[in-house]
């Protein structure tokens, strides 16, 4: 049997560090003052990689070790340092557990230069291998403490936690003192060329666009992104620019909130808000893996037997085939189980996509078009919004000041007991959750006024996304319930129909034999 080295690096930041070579150095030198052969074939090692139990990173060069041990090809591991091996207590269990499967006589690690040994199969080895590892474990749990202290220390100065420069931002050039000292570590400046897009984004989200239209003109119009290099930008790309305040010039650390030491490029008021439209659920229902949506009524269609509600029990079935000339038609239908077999519906409804969707879009044009939906854009739409939004960040300083006042000092006048604090809290998010609700109405009025000067609804329907109509949809469809029946017996839309045309532009598999009164429209107004 033989014996296998192994060298680990904890962290290389950037650089190639001499630290694995002068632990392979090490212990090539233990190797010859020995009088052992250095086996290449044995020799394992993990760069960059920490073994603390506040990792999470693999390690490929351990791991083959273990493998290694478990075939019982070695009786020996040599290391410069125990903690080289191990830094958590299973670990070093896992080894003996392996040593102790495969009946080894002997089992030893060993440290190069300093020639401490520890036999596994022993008490006293396994013991003090063990007390190593403890102390080891001690030590990195005050490391990890002392670098959460180090970054809510920087996070409360409002300094930026380092690592890739965020989107609109960049590092600010060094300054350093008379001593050589940086001055101004840690802090950010803005990129105006990218603090632009990201305004864009802003108004464009507000208004209702679709984050694929808007992804798509960005990589048409070749934006760059924060890394470059010809990456190209995607939904999540912009979702994710958005899940951080840092663009609204806020610092944050493990759920406390700091003022930036940068620059802020749009208002908290206007991050509130794109953070509600972003975050409505609404958006997301039906989307493919690719992020595409093709479906106008995911989440608002039911079936009219058992009730089955459109979000999670009305299958899709795009791609399905359709008799002998096997064209594809996409439909609603009623699902009968779960992914884990429990029943959810009757099974009973399918209808075909395309004359359900045309007809809702016809009855909803037609229902804007009535005199009693015209408050729905309220010119005073954008003030409300944007006092409602400044109400909502005065809501969560009021919040985080009763957590304040929870926790004084006993005897302080202003501390809360518990029970006033649960109401205090409720109160406020109850306030908050009804500013939310009627933001994400105003928000939906909006989409409404951002129709082009000179254009009617109807023309921009057909030509708008997917996910525009499902927002103007959305603001008077409740339900769409559709019933058991035949297809129907006459065609629908005939040429007779006002807007024949039109619908068989937007749908030109049409017309259908399609029984429209087995179609039941719930409206909100």
């Amino acid at each position: 049997m033989g014996r296998a080295a192994y060298e680990r690096l904890s962290q290389d930041r950037g650089k190639r560090s001499p630290s694995i070579a002068n632990q392979r150095f090490d212990i090539e030198e233990y190797y010859q003052r020995n009088g052992w052969e250095f086996d290449e074939s044995l020799n394992f090692s993990d760069d960059d990689i920490s073994a603390s139990k506040y990792s999470t990173k693999e390690r490929p060069g351990y791991n083959a070790l273990l493998a290694t041990i478990r075939v019982g090809q070695i009786e020996a591991v040599v290391a410069t340092e125990v903690t080289r091996l191990f830094r958590r207590v299973e670990d070093l269990l896992e080894v003996h557990a392996i040593v102790l499967d495969v009946q080894a006589r002997s089992f030893v690690i060993e440290t190069a230069p300093g020639g401490a040994r520890y036999d596994l199969m022993t008490n006293e080895g396994f013991h003090n291998a063990l007390d190593a590892v403890v102390e080891a474990s001690r030590e990195s749990g005050k490391i990890s403490d002392r670098v959460r202290r180090a970054k809510r220390a920087r996070a409360r100065e409002g300094r930026w936690h380092g690592g890739n420069r965020p989107y609109g931002y960049e590092r600010e050039k060094l300054i350093l003192d008379a001593e050589g000292n940086i001055t101004n570590r840690g802090r950010l400046v803005v990129v105006e060329s990218e603090a632009t897009i990201i305004r864009e984004l802003t108004a464009r989200i507000l208004n209702g666009e679709a984050l694929t239209k808007i992804t798509a003109d960005l990589n048409e119009r070749k934006v760059p992104t924060a890394t470059g290099n010809g990456r190209l930008w995607h939904p999540a790309t912009i979702r994710n620019l958005f899940r951080s305040k840092r663009i609204a010039g806020i610092r944050e650390d493990q759920g406390a909130e700091y003022p930036a030491s940068w620059q802020a490029i749009i208002t908290m008021e206007d991050f509130e808000r794109v953070s509600l439209v972003l975050g409505d659920a609404a958006r997301y229902v039906g989307a493919a893996k690719k992020g595409v949506r093709s479906y106008l009524l995911t989440g608002i269609v039911e079936c009219g037997i058992c009730g089955a509600d459109g979000q999670t029990h009305v299958k899709l079935y795009p791609g399905a085939m359709w008799g002998k000339q096997r064209i594809k038609q996409r439909k609603y239908a009623c699902k009968t189980l779960d992914h884990y077999g429990r029943q959810i519906g009757c099974g009973k409804i399918v209808r075909l996509a395309d004359p359900v969707e045309a007809l809702v879009s016809e009855a909803v044009l037609a229902r804007f078009e009535s005199e009693d939906l015209a408050a729905l854009v309220a010119p005073d739409a954008p003030a409300e919004l944007h006092e409602l939004a400044a109400q909502l960040v005065e809501d969560r300083r009021r919040l985080e000041q009763a957590n304040q006042d929870r926790y004084r000092r006993a005897g302080d006048p202003l501390r809360l007991d518990l029970r006033d604090f649960a109401r205090i809290r409720a109160e406020i998010e109850d306030a908050m959750e009804s500013v939310r609700r009627r933001m994400a109405r105003l928000e939906q009025g909006q989409t409404l006024a951002s129709i082009p000067i000179g254009r009617t609804l109807r023309a921009a329907w057909y030509a708008a996304d997917l996910g525009w109509r499902r927002i103007v949809l959305s603001l008077v469809v409740e339900r769409v319930k559709l019933l058991p029946g035949h297809p129907g017996s006459r065609l629908w839309p005939t040429e007779d129909d006002e807007h024949y045309e039109d619908i068989l532009k937007q749908y030109p598999d049409g017309p259908w034999r399609f029984d429209g009164s087995r179609v039941v429209i719930s409206w909100k107004v």
